[in-house]
């Protein structure tokens, strides 16, 4: 019991040397700036949180959507079945859905938040499976050729990108290259 008492009392005593040499810190021109730069820094962070937040509402509900299938699900439990869909424009994606609003990143709960308060029922739908990334990398590349381009047009052009994509036989270093053309990771193999 003494040397537990006597480590407790050791122990509070560093404590009590550290808190006062913190104190003295504080005091100091330097350390004061640092802090006051801190919660400056906290403080943008927050407006621009709350900025970006505003922008990719926008940024949803101004977009005439075209839809692919990202996802298809079977719950045999339920026996129904789930589609989800993702925005080949915006990036907005419905799997977000299927988490806990807690668990997402801040950029997946904007689009939770969005997709459960805002109908999106209008748009394109391709009636196409296909990966999100990968889809939207084509669309990207076609906007870059044609930047004046209709929705519809593109849907089709990207319908046709898509059909070559997974017709076409190449061998995994043309896989590479691919990906690297479309400014996917090198690594990307959801060609499918």
């Amino acid at each position: 019991m003494e040397s537990l008492k006597e480590q407790y009392e050791q122990i509070s005593a560093e404590k009590d040397e550290i808190i006062k040499k913190i104190a003295n810190l504080t005091n100091s021109d330097i350390v004061k700036e640092y802090l006051y730069l801190c919660d400056k820094c906290d403080e943008l962070t927050k407006q621009q949180k709350k900025l970006y937040r505003a922008l990719k509402n926008y940024e949803y509900a101004s977009c005439n959507h075209i839809w692919i299938t990202t996802q298809h699900k079977y719950d045999s439990s339920e026996g129904r079945s789930y589609r989800y869909r993702g925005c080949i424009k915006c990036g907005l994606d419905e799997r977000v859905c299927q988490h806990k609003h807690l668990y997402l990143s801040f950029a997946n709960q904007i689009e939770y938040s969005f997709i459960m308060t805002n109908p999106i029922n209008h748009g394109i739908d391709t009636n196409l499976s296909c990966d999100l990334e990968l889809a939207k990398a084509i669309y990207s590349k076609i906007k870059e050729a044609h930047p004046d381009i209709d929705d519809e047009t593109a849907r089709k052009y990207f319908e046709i990108a898509l059909d070559d994509i997974r017709n076409i036989k190449v061998n995994d270093e043309r896989k590479t290259s691919r990906a690297k053309r479309l400014s996917l990771n090198p690594k990307f193999k959801n060609w499918m």
